[in-house]
């Protein structure tokens, strides 16, 4: 008969959170390969909701003046963020308004100044679409926050754990290098170097190559769709192109 060597639980433990974060190394770096920034937003919450249980996530981008935008979702369906936008995002605790100072990449319930579910922002928005627990990562572009990601548990599946908590540091400096390498190529590339783009106009052409429509850009840039639509017509007559997909293309080809 052979005798099997006990096995601590502290080295099983170790060794789990190894492979996590090896898997991090691993599926991050293919990440970059995705031109697509809505799709690299999506396979991004994929990986983390498969290494961290998630009852919902939602990663969006931020713009200059902090506001949460281009908000895509796992597990949770776009109509639930509309009271968000409409009004609870002047209330929410992670608003990156919040946390402009100092760099704070992963902030908690725990985190917050304020006791989390006595405010209205939790007791009328989280509550009730079933939301207890949150993690917030803030994706910075040196000081200035350019993106987050919102992880949500129910209170059946508890607080975030610190074998969670240490998972998703290891796996932000991925997040942030990935993402603020894909901002970079729209932002200062050569094709938009070339094109002696306005600093507007840049804005715009950044959120088009994100997916938004009119009326999205409009409402994050604070500009009628109006003015949204003679930007993009700027744009397309600097870069020399007629539509979105040949303005999309040329960024990827020329960049």
């Amino acid at each position: 008969m052979y005798e099997i060597a006990p096995v601590s639980l502290s080295r099983i433990t170790a060794r789990i959170t190894q492979i996590r974060f090896e898997a991090v190394a691993t599926t991050m770096r293919l990440l970059p390969e995705n031109e697509d920034p809505w799709s690299f937003k999506t396979e991004a919450m994929k990986f983390l909701a498969n290494m961290v249980n998630c009852s919902g996530i939602v990663f969006y981008s931020v713009d200059t003046r902090l506001n949460a935008v281009d908000h895509a979702f796992h597990r949770i369906r776009p109509v639930e963020n509309r009271s968000y936008t409409a009004h609870y995002h002047r209330l929410d605790p992670f608003h990156p308004r919040r946390f402009a100072g100092p760099r704070r990449p992963l902030v908690t319930v725990r985190d917050l100044p304020e006791q989390y579910e006595r405010g209205e922002y939790y007791r009328r928005f989280m509550a009730p679409l079933g939301f207890r627990h949150e993690t917030e990562l803030y994706l910075y572009s040196g000081a200035r926050i350019v993106g987050g990601l919102s992880l949500l548990r129910t209170a059946e599946l508890g607080e975030f754990t610190p074998s969670d908590l240490g998972f998703l540091d290891k796996a932000h400096a991925f997040l942030e290098h990935t993402f603020q390498a894909g901002r970079c190529a729209v932002e200062t590339g050569p094709p938009v170097t070339a094109w002696g783009l306005t600093p507007r106009e840049r804005d715009v052409v950044r959120l088009v190559c994100e997916g938004a429509a009119n009326a999205e850009i409009g409402a994050a840039l604070f500009i009628s769709v109006t003015t949204v639509k003679t930007h993009v017509q700027h744009v397309f007559e600097k870069a020399g192109v007629r539509s979105r997909t040949q303005l999309i293309a040329r960024m990827r080809d020329d960049g």
